[in-house]
């Protein structure tokens, strides 16, 4: 029966079996023995038998991912000998994750086995062993021992010796992308030195991030210590949640330097989704470091600076000294003196791609000025994102820039332009700054208001998004009739080709009536083609879409399914 079954995915949340040796040696076999079975979740207690049984038909499971569960095993040497064995025997198993407590046999036969292992990515959610050396030792032997291994996320507390283990076998790590969420290392210099050591001697370690979900807790000499070692690091893509350095001037100026020292650090994030304390002296280094920097895209939400002159003047020198940044994301407040930094330097920057978000500049005059300035001196700007409400200024300045370039149009790379509908609500006509912009999109919190997004016109736009903010907790719907959807949409830009909706609460009848309003006469000339993704509708709504691309007018393409976005 077994043999026949063609399950590839099966999630089991077994009941009690730890006194059930007949069961639980039978479920081992059920998993063992089916041919197809590729992805298996296992939550449940068992007895010994189900352990010892799946490491002794290991070699013919055809599992390649594999999510445990386990329940309490540090005090079970032998299922926990036997649940290392039949994870390193498997001979498909490609994607680990690790959720128990075992007794210390379980890291110790781990790694005696290590280089049988075929897993490649590994997620481990260990039980606290910072008491227990022998462990912490023998899962960072078992770590770097397996010869497959590309993918390392750690979220654990160790005793040191996993530290220093680390860094000892480091040479020897495949290790390409590593999450590691450490635990409070701020009073334990050796193991933050190790940590350290481990990161920057691994040759294939591309891919770092510190700390995705939570702060980081590290003693000053992580810092100091990645500072001395940065040279040596291959790594390319760092995302960096660092801990309150505010009072820290060594560790700022360090960190600093680490990130300006790495001849292959491409792509910097500091700091998605918690704010970044740092002291003044990071942002002085990071200026007077910039020019060294290989940093072509940096993504900074960086802490309230609004009153902190120097360290917002040397954020603004930083960014536009480096010679090779492209892209660059700010979501933060800063004082007035970045904006006229940024602006008095834009000329050197070779920004391409530029996200900001700004919520506190509608009543700031002269920054709203400056970030216009800078703006229209970015000679390299392609692709534009605006966020957040601006002074009147702010536009005023744009289209005095405009009007004074005469023959030169300002932005004259600028194609792209994205705006959310809180920044439409108080936009104004800006000259020609926008006049080479191609493709817009709008992006819409909760309602989508004809009234508002027909306040941008951009008169050489071909192709219009709307779509839901990233940030919005459900997908956007229409405010008013879809009939004035057109008209709207000719004040954006009577030049439009191709419309697409995206991530929106529209749904079949919704999506009919859109069509309907296209398909009467209006003066969208050059309107070729209308995209609906992930709106909410369904198959049944084929048979209009081939009613419409028959007639020829214009032709209509669907991806059916639900709005998709971060929080909903």
């Amino acid at each position: 029966m077994f043999k026949s079954s063609n399950i590839e995915t099966l999630n089991i949340l077994s009941d009690d079996l730890s006194d059930r040796p007949d069961a639980s040696r039978d479920l081992a076999q059920f998993i063992c023995k089916m041919p197809h079975l590729k992805n298996l979740t296992f939550d449940g207690s068992c007895h010994d038998d189900f352990y010892s049984t799946s490491s002794v038909m290991a070699s013919s499971a055809k599992i390649e991912t594999l999510n445990i569960y386990s329940d309490d095993l540090r005090e079970r040497p032998n299922a926990s000998r036997d649940l290392a064995q039949f994870i390193c025997k498997m001979p498909h198993l490609k994607n680990l994750t690790f959720d128990g407590s075992c007794h210390d046999d379980f890291y110790s036969t781990s790694s005696v086995m290590a280089s049988s292992a075929k897993i490649e990515t590994l997620n481990i959610y260990s039980d606290d062993l910072r008491e227990r050396p022998n462990a912490s030792r023998d899962l960072a032997q078992f770590i770097y021992k397996m010869p497959h291994l590309k993918n390392l996320t750690l979220r654990c507390y160790y005793h040191d010796d996993f530290y220093s283990t680390s860094s000892v076998m480091a040479s020897s790590a495949k290790i390409e992308t590593l999450n590691i969420y450490s635990d409070d290392l701020r009073e334990r210099p050796n193991a933050s030195r190790d940590l350290a050591q481990f990161i920057c001697k691994m040759p294939h370690l591309k891919n770092l991030t510190l700390n995705g979900k939570y702060e980081v807790f590290l003693h000053d000499d992580f810092y100091s210590t990645s500072s001395s070692m940065a040279s040596s690091a291959k790594i390319e893509t760092l995302n960096i949640y660092s801990d309150d350095l505010r009072e820290r001037p060594n560790a700022s100026r360090d960190l600093a330097q680490f990130i300006c020292k790495m001849p292959h650090l491409k792509n910097l994030t500091l700091n998605v989704k918690y704010e970044v304390f740092l002291h003044d002296d990071f942002y002085s280094t990071s200026s007077s470091m910039a020019s060294s920097a290989k940093i072509e895209t940096l993504d900074i939400s960086s802490e309230d600076l609004r009153e902190r002159p120097n360290a917002s003047r040397d954020l603004a020198q930083f960014i536009c000294k480096m010679p090779h940044l492209k892209n660059l994301t700010l979501r933060c407040h800063y004082h007035d003196d970045f904006y006229s930094t940024s602006s008095s330097m834009a000329s050197s920057a070779k920004i391409e791609t530029l996200y900001i978000l700004a919520w506190d500049l509608s009543e700031r005059p002269s920054a709203s000025r400056d970030l216009a300035q800078f703006i229209c001196k970015l000679t390299h700007l392609k692709d534009l994102t605006l966020g957040g409400q601006y002074h009147n200024d702010f536009y005023s300045t744009s289209s005095s820039i405009a009007s004074s370039a005469k023959s030169v149009n300002t932005c004259p790379a600028l194609t792209e332009l994205t705006v959310d509908d809180d920044t439409l609500e108080g936009w104004q006509v800006c000259g020609s700054m926008f006049d080479n912009v191609r493709s817009v999109t709008i992006q819409v919190c909760y309602t989508i208001d004809c009234d508002v997004i027909q306040r941008i016109h951009l008169p050489g736009a071909t192709e219009l998004t709307i779509q839901t903010q990233e940030y919005a907790y459900r997908p956007a719907v229409f405010h008013e009739e879809s009939t004035s959807l057109p008209n709207a949409l000719l004040n954006i830009s009577p030049q439009l080709v191709k419309v697409t909706f995206r991530d929106l609460d529209i749904g079949n009848s919704e999506m009919e009536l859109i069509l309907q309003a296209f398909r009467s006469p209006h003066n969208l000339k050059h309107l070729k083609t209308i995209r609906f993704v992930r709106c909410g509708t369904d198959l049944s709504m084929n048979g209009v879409t081939t009613a419409c691309n028959k007639d020829q007018v214009m032709e209509v393409e669907v991806e059916h399914g639900k709005p998709r976005g971060d929080r909903f």
